[in-house]
């Protein structure tokens, strides 16, 4: 099924543009990444959804997570089922080049009756509400991601860290005169950094500050200097400003940071504050 707003279904479905549900919204988190010797793409969902009851229905083995990956340029297409909500799938690298499209879904994969939410919009009725075996039962918009071997990473992966004994421990460096971006930081804070990857609400705290500070003047440094370099992080920032349709003279770099994030912050709602944003 190709996302469309305005399509009509015969039961509430949670999805952009639409109020079927009232003050609810699903939120998605995708990824593309390439295995280190270049063989490999292991493409990573994370699907945020604000309605408690469509959650019980995926816990309760009665629905899942999905997302349908899909390239035109080689005809791959690929359906992931899941009943965690962060899940991912790896693939022969031959297998997506060019424009690849993420289409989210949660789909009920048995009959559904007795149905009912608080957050369906009144229209509907009352309700309970039955949903067949196959139904959408949630959709968000499809994410795009261009595929070669420059441009295709996370935005993360153009950044490392460097250890300084000269920055303080709390503080943190840019440098953007290489080919990745090196944040220098102190010995202590790269370890403390290091362990805390290893969790993922601390991987979200990270996100939201240091590396979201770090994309941030990344985007003030393309915005500003004309005389930046042909840098493998730049050509990575413009070919993912291109493929969003933003123009970074048009916008502040703050707010393009998070359209090149995926909305960062919707990850600390989820481990912190139980919610999704609308």
């Amino acid at each position: 099924m190709q996302f469309d707003p305005l399509r009509a279904f015969p039961y509430p479905v949670l999805r952009p543009g639409s109020s079927d549900y009232v003050d609810s919204a699903m939120q998605t988190v995708a990824e593309l990444i390439e295995s280190d010797d270049q063989l490999d793409i292991t493409a990573e969902a994370d699907i945020a959804v604000g309605v408690d009851e469509i959650r019980a229905l995926v816990e309760g083995g009665k629905a899942r997570y999905a997302a349908v990956i899909s390239c035109r340029d080689t005809y791959f297409r690929k359906a992931m089922l899941s009943a965690e909500p962060r899940f991912s799938e790896r693939f022969s690298a031959g297998s997506l080049r060019g424009e690849v499209l993420i289409y989210p879904y949660v789909v009920a994969i048995e009959a559904i009756n007795g149905f009912s939410c608080p957050w369906i919009n009144p229209e509907f009725g009352d309700g309970p509400f039955a949903f067949p075996s196959g139904a959408v039962l949630a959709v968000d918009e499809p994410q795009m991601i261009y595929v070669d071997r420059e441009t295709f990473k996370p935005i993360s992966s153009c950044f490392y860290l460097a250890p300084n004994e000269n920055v303080p421990s709390n503080e943190w460096q840019i440098d953007a005169s290489e080919d990745r971006v090196r944040i220098t930081v102190s010995p202590s804070l790269k370890e403390r950094i290091a362990n805390a990857r290893n969790s993922k609400e601390n991987r979200a705290i990270l996100l939201n500050s240091i590396y979201f500070g770090a994309v941030s003047q990344c985007l003030s440094i393309l915005k500003n200097n004309e005389d930046i370099g042909d840098q493998r992080w730049a050509r990575i920032f413009r070919q993912r400003l291109a493929d969003q349709h933003l123009d970074l003279d048009q916008h502040p770099e703050t707010w393009l940071a998070q359209q090149l994030m995926r909305h960062p912050f919707a990850i600390v709602d989820r481990y912190f504050f139980g919610e999704v944003g609308e």
